[in-house]
């Protein structure tokens, strides 16, 4: 009896040792998102998943994201967007509008990703809003694909038009570099928003898998029957994106909104299957990269629960043009109260983007 009451009390012990660390965890993880702090974030749901799941380490980011004010204000806004249906966007608000679109990985190769954003593009087009898809290198790397996005949002200067940049998947971290260079040289006036759709922002684990010898080697071969090179792989790697996103800087007055997918085990397709379980050993992921790294800690960030990286949802030309709608009435409000629609500098003042 001695030896049960003693056997109780210390399971009852490290049962409450446990919860208080799953408590402090989640804490860890909301304070991360508070102080817009991604390695801390990343290191927070890491912790959290090892104590508990991975689905337990998804669900903990999704409350957090969604306690954030402006996230709950956005959502909101989204959502009855989403209700409404896909009505019209006034004459006079779709004139002062460019919808930049910026494809992910192999568009052209494999366009039933969804990487050459063509849904995107024609659910826009419905709501007869003008777009323009960026050609981008398909299998190019982020730093020279950054520069030709670099040049032609400058080209775009001499329009009369505001910028919304939506890009996805590798789109993410090319458009994040071309804005930071861009701001460098005060080129970025002329940009309002970007809508960054599950950017490999900080890059993936499975790019650094597919890095190291042997694999290397086999991702070599493979891409050579292709007609590829594999210089892009390493430009998506952890180790080359890290470090970028951590010194990178965003025009000030540039609106960003993260969308992404925040699948349970349970909700993942087969197709991402391996690559989820492979970063899953890092923490909660969308099949592709951490939840972590694919979002702007100071932008908005709306969640897709139950969606994996590549946002299969049946509704996405109603997902699209709600999406549409909430980041064109939030530049509007802000426009009003802030005066973030700024008239670009004359050009005289303006300097030449510098690659670099």
């Amino acid at each position: 009896m001695v030896a049960a009451a003693l056997l109780a009390f210390l399971g009852g012990a490290v049962s409450s040792r446990a919860q208080s660390d799953v408590q402090r965890e989640r804490e860890a993880v909301r304070l991360a998102i508070a102080k817009e702090d991604t390695p801390a974030l990343r290191d927070a749901l890491a912790a959290l998943a090892r104590t508990t799941s991975v689905d337990a380490a998804a669900d903990a980011f999704v409350e957090a994201i969604e306690a954030v004010p402006r996230n709950r204000a956005f959502r909101a806004r989204f959502e009855a967007a989403l209700a409404s249906g896909v009505t019209p966007i006034p004459e006079r608000s779709r004139e002062r509008w460019l919808f930049v679109l910026v494809p992910g990985w192999l568009y052209v190769t494999d366009p039933e990703t969804g990487a050459d954003l063509a849904r995107v593009q024609s659910a826009l087009r419905l709501l007869e809003l003008a777009t323009r898809l960026v050609p981008l290198e398909e299998n190019g790397t982020i730093e020279a694909n950054a520069e030709i996005l670099a040049r032609e949002l400058e080209r775009l200067e001499a329009d009369d038009r505001r910028l919304i940049l939506v890009s996805t998947s590798k789109g993410g971290p090319e458009t994040h570099l071309a804005l930071d260079r861009l701001r460098q040289a005060g080129r970025a006036d002329h940009v309002a928003a970007w809508i960054n759709i599950g950017g490999l922002l900080n890059g993936t684990a499975v790019a650094d898998h597919w890095s190291r010898w042997p694999r290397s080697w086999l991702a070599a071969a493979g891409f050579a029957l292709r007609g590829h090179g594999t210089a892009s792989i390493g430009s998506m790697t952890t180790e080359a994106r890290r470090p970028h996103f951590a010194t990178a800087a965003l025009p000030p007055d540039v609106l960003v909104v993260n969308y992404l997918g925040v699948p349970r085990s349970s909700d993942v397709h087969s197709g991402v299957r391996d690559r989820y379980e492979l970063l899953a050993e890092h923490g909660p992921n969308d099949g592709l990269t951490l939840l972590a790294d694919a979002i702007v800690p100071q932008g908005v960030t709306l969640v897709a629960r139950g969606l994996d990286h590549f946002l299969a949802d049946p509704d996405q030309d109603r997902v699209v043009a709600a999406m549409a709608k909430a980041v064109l009435d939030t530049l509007e409000d802000e426009g009003a109260r802030a005066h973030r629609l700024k008239r670009a500098p004359p050009a005289s003042d303006r300097r030449p983007y510098a690659s670099g």
